[in-house]
């Protein structure tokens, strides 16, 4: 889809994730780490547990299809080789640390996309703020609305504001390159971390400018005439999500399944038998009371402790209610539904292992994602790059390596 287009990522945790969509759409990828190697690779989690150079699964997961050199870009030498690689490449991501990205000062060719990732954006009162995922996502408001009510805010495991950066730039990369297109030029491009990783909130910063009150934490839960309605309940083994909800349609669910809950024996068949469609028009009429919504929530709560995943998924799907397991990693990995269409598939990692990971985030009709190589060693395609794109001979190369500049 992209064979042609040529990539230069100097890498950094917050490049990895646009490099890896464009490689993954077969754009040649190449990533530029200095010489002890990428911040990426010391990123957790790691294989067996075991901290190393070559076993950051977070590595392995970002920069499949990618080729990879060395280069100490703080030398003479390292510059005019990085400046005469810029000239081979139609786009190129780097990320700005405390303000400065490592491109900054270099003279980006005239049709080259550049796109410059920073954690609060190229300019303003904080574009030279020392950062981390957690102070991104800090800042962007999404924690703030995520977690329990009567617990801190909830963050994410994984480095979301990263890789939300990350798949913005991507998308900034193409867009520059369709403007190329058309009139011939090549731009710079800036992409913030903090302002993609606020789109993750949902919108709701846009709630009280516009006279709404501010979301609050509450466990994906509501609250009705008093009477706190959780999204989230927990299982046998484990979790599951229940949309309870009113009204001609939905409320046919709510019907449903508190039927099911009664004939379990996990709520009473008065409870079960109330006009669930219309509980909004009948709380007003006083025909129903906040108890019997108290009564509902309760016999739910008491129905899925009792059930498995499985068998709550299965009773859904048979009743048809809006609801579903919450599926852990393992649940993710073990699904026949994603295995069947050939999510999955086995890259080598180190000497000897394999794993299997997604294979792919979208299938074309005419194009499809594989996974080519798996992510680079430790500078294992300088040599390469050098002699095809420089035209550098294996003497040069040499003499490079010795002084310390690959």
């Amino acid at each position: 889809m992209l064979s042609d287009l040529r990539v230069l990522e100097i890498s950094a945790p917050e490049t990895m994730q646009a490099g890896n969509i464009l490689a993954a759409l077969d754009a040649d990828v190449v990533v530029v780490e200095p010489l002890s190697g990428s911040a990426g690779r010391r990123m957790e989690p790691f294989l067996d547990e075991i901290p190393g150079l070559e076993r950051s699964l977070t590595w392995h997961a970002l920069n499949r299809n990618k080729r990879g050199m060395t280069l100490d870009r703080h030398s003479a030498d390292s510059r005019d080789l990085l400046e005469s690689l810029l000239a081979k490449f139609d786009i190129a991501f780097d990320a700005a640390t405390d303000g400065v990205a490592p491109l900054d000062d270099f003279t980006i060719p005239e049709k080259m996309i550049r796109i410059r990732i920073a954690p609060f954006g190229h300019t303003g009162p904080k574009s030279g703020y020392a950062s981390s995922d957690l102070t991104v996502m800090a800042a962007s408001g999404a924690p703030g609305v995520t977690g329990d009510p009567d617990r801190p805010p909830l963050f994410f495991p994984a480095p979301q504001a990263m890789m939300e950066g990350g798949s913005d730039a991507a998308i900034a990369a193409l867009s520059g390159l369709a403007a190329r297109d058309r009139d011939g030029l090549g731009q710079t491009g800036h992409a913030s971390s903090r302002i993609s990783a606020m789109m993750s909130a949902m919108s709701q910063h846009l709630g009280p400018p516009s006279g709404n009150p501010e979301t609050k934490r509450g466990y994906g839960a509501m609250t009705l005439a008093g009477v706190q309605i959780p999204s989230m309940y927990e299982c046998a083994d484990g979790f599951v999500m229940i949309s309870v909800a009113f009204g001609p349609v939905f409320g046919q669910m709510t019907q449903r399944l508190a039927k099911w809950a009664a004939e379990e024996n996990h709520l009473a068949r008065k409870i079960a038998e109330i006009s669930w469609p219309s509980f909004f028009t009948d709380l007003a009429q006083k025909k129903v009371t906040p108890a019997d919504l108290a009564a509902l929530i309760d016999g739910l709560k008491s129905l899925t402790r009792n059930k498995t995943k499985a068998e709550f998924g299965a009773a859904a799907r048979k009743l048809g209610l809006l609801a579903s397991p919450v599926f852990s990693m393992k649940d993710v990995a073990e699904s026949a539904q994603y295995r069947e269409r050939g999510l999955f598939t086995s890259i080598a990692i180190a000497p000897g292992r394999e794993i299997d990971v997604p294979s792919r985030f979208a299938q074309f009709s005419n194009f499809s994602i594989e996974t080519r190589r798996p992510a680079p060693m430790l500078s294992e395609h300088t040599v390469e790059i050098l002699e095809a794109d420089l035209g550098l001979s294996r003497i040069e190369i040499q003499a490079l390596f010795a002084h310390g500049v690959i």
